[in-house]
């Protein structure tokens, strides 16, 4: 990956700013800007390429477009999408280094600089979107000084990801196994058949070592995450497809139905149940009880029947 260095003491230059929301088969245009261009994603997969390296970036991923630089989208997405965007220009001409030109320790690292990474996942994931938002919120309601305030709120984002980045980075103690690289792995691995070995392969580490770190610094395994990639992926494809139950499953990783519809239910609120080629589910709020009944071939998860129940009687309404 190439990462972004640039000077803490000069502003970005805003261009223009917005978000994206398309409910399915969104494909990135093929174009190549004078301009950066940042994205967060919000809900969905982005599938996008930069430099001829293909990325599919889910919830809490960003990318980094680059100036000058051809990037496409290199599959539709079949999901719900939701990102937010924004143009600019740097002060500086693009200086560029390498993972491996970055520097290794804190001393090492120079104040006057501050480097973007090309794409990441974000483990402080409440102030990115606020950051955005207070963005687009300037952006419409223009006045005297906004201008101003724009340049400096970008400048703002930007240092946001890269002190977050960098923390992850120089901090061997805040984050020993460099977490965000491997939930990135999984993110674009999660429709394979994965194991903590094969993970701890893939990064060098030892399956117990990987394991137990893991679970310790995030709070939850490793296939519990894997798990909860999979089933939110499954969620935008049960709303936004005609795929049924099957597809889906193995479309998202599990090697079959029921064993998904087992991991579904634990990662869910509400309940669900599977009668023949239907998926019932029972939403408790408070009383009535309600229960919507899915079935293929007609969209996944949107009611077809609504049936009110209380302690004594049911009724469907018409």
């Amino acid at each position: 990956m190439r990462h972004l260095m640039l000077p803490c003491g000069q502003p970005l230059t805003f261009l223009s700013s917005g978000q994206l929301v398309k409910n399915k088969n969104f494909l990135h245009p093929k174009r190549c800007l004078d301009s950066f261009v940042l994205i967060y994603v919000l809900k969905g997969t982005l599938n996008i390429a930069q430099y001829g390296i293909q990325y599919e970036l889910g919830p809490t991923q960003f990318i980094l477009l680059h100036a000058d630089t051809e990037h496409y989208g290199w599959q539709e997405s079949y999901e719900y999408l939701h990102y937010y965007w924004v143009h600019f220009h740097i002060p500086v001409s693009p200086v560029y280094i390498s993972q491996e030109q970055y520097p290794t320790d804190i001393s090492q690292a120079l104040p006057e600089k501050y480097i973007v990474p090309e794409t990441g996942t974000l483990t402080h994931v409440k102030r990115v979107p606020v950051l955005f938002s207070q963005l687009l919120d300037i952006s419409m309601r223009r006045y005297p000084a906004s201008e101003y305030l724009l340049h400096y709120s970008l400048t703002g984002l930007l240092l946001e990801l890269a002190g977050e980045f960098s923390s992850q980075l120089l901090d061997p103690k805040e984050d020993p196994l460099h977490i965000y690289k491997i939930q990135d792995w999984i993110r674009r691995n999660f429709q394979q058949s994965l194991t903590v070995g094969q993970i701890a392969e893939v990064f060098h580490y030892n399956p117990d070592y990987l394991s137990s770190n893991y679970r310790k610094l995030t709070g939850k395994t490793l296939t519990q995450y894997i798990n909860s990639v999979r089933i939110e992926s499954a969620k935008n494809l049960l709303t936004t497809t005609d795929f049924n139950l099957k597809e889906i499953a193995f479309y998202c990783g599990f090697s079959d139905e029921k064993y998904f519809f087992k991991v579904f239910r634990q990662y869910e609120d509400m309940t669900y149940y599977l009668s023949g080629d239907c998926l019932l589910e029972i939403v408790p709020r408070f009383l009535p009880f309600q229960i919507h009944i899915f079935s293929p071939p007609a969209r996944l998860f949107l009611p077809r029947t609504t049936l009110s129940m209380r302690q004594d009687k049911a009724t469907i309404p018409v």
